[in-house]
């Protein structure tokens, strides 16, 4: 079955695992003390059936709710976070799922920037069935991080059986509302991009000529499928040119070699995200 649910190569999900634990560690105590929490106490998941579009396919949501306080990261979590990674070959009748990332918010604490979503997480599913005329039970083994005061790796499972035509479901709605949009339909003219080599990899300089966003813009890059690791960017403004710059490295310690036609980039700001993929030399 086809899944579209990690957005980030292998190496990359390693090295964020790794760096969330080891902050968790660092800031909230031993292990032990994040063993005391039944993750079932913080955390609940649940699959919202939603409906069947005219295509046969079946726009339905995975809900998180966290206690007051808690929250859970975006596809790329930023400095300290672990990767959501998802998993739905278990699932009946089921080509393919795909997410639809609502905005989140950009946080920071302890000098640290992280993408989350506080509380609640409706993270809408574009479902396609092998058969759209027979239901489909779709069944999810979801690894997440969630943090407080402590952080801590969650391991859940969904399912559900999705049957019918469902109903318009106004959450799913309003998450869908705020999908990612197009950088070009935000009025992108130009992007350009710049690599220069530096010790264990590449500092790469993103120009894109387009009108604010919004406030307290922030740039998040990516080269998909590539296995390199990209740090969190500093983001700033000239003139009616949007900058960003990040450091590219491999975590094996190879060579670097950055695709133009490769790099996607994300463009936060509070409660809307734009994106586009590619950039031409400048």
């Amino acid at each position: 079955m086809k899944n579209r649910l990690f957005p980030l190569g292998h190496a990359a999900q390693r090295a964020g695992a790794a760096l969330f634990l080891a902050l968790a560690a660092l800031l909230t105590g031993p292990p032990a003390q994040a063993q005391q929490f039944g993750i079932n106490d913080i955390v609940q998941a649940e699959i919202l059936p939603g409906w069947q579009a005219a295509d046969g396919s079946r726009m339905a949501a995975l809900r998180l709710s966290l206690n007051d306080g808690w929250y859970t990261y975006w596809r790329i979590p930023g400095d300290a976070g672990l990767p959501p990674r998802f998993n739905w070959s278990a699932s009946q009748n089921i080509q393919s799922v795909e997410p639809i990332w609502p905005a989140p918010e950009v946080y920071e604490q302890y000098g640290l920037r992280s993408i989350i979503y506080r509380e609640e997480l409706i993270l809408p599913l574009r479902i396609q069935p092998v058969n759209p005329d027979r239901p489909m039970t779709v069944r999810g083994d979801l690894s997440i991080g969630v943090c407080r005061e402590t952080c801590i790796p969650a391991d859940l499972e969904v399912s559900a059986s999705l049957r019918g035509a469902g109903q318009a479901d106004e959450r799913i709605s309003g998450s869908l509302a705020l999908r990612p949009q197009a950088a070009e339909n935000a009025g992108l003219r130009r992007t350009t991009c710049r690599m220069e080599p530096v010790a264990r990899g590449t500092d790469l300089t993103l120009r894109a000529t387009l009108p604010r966003v919004g406030p307290d813009e922030f740039v998040v890059m990516e080269l998909p499928n590539s296995g390199y690791w990209v740090s969190n960017t500093r983001t700033w403004r000239e003139g009616g040119d949007l900058l960003a710059q990040a450091r590219v490295s491999d975590p094996s310690r190879g060579p670097v070699g950055v695709s133009r036609s490769a790099l996607a980039f994300s463009i936060l700001s509070q409660g809307r995200v734009v994106e586009s993929t590619g950039c031409v030399g400048g």
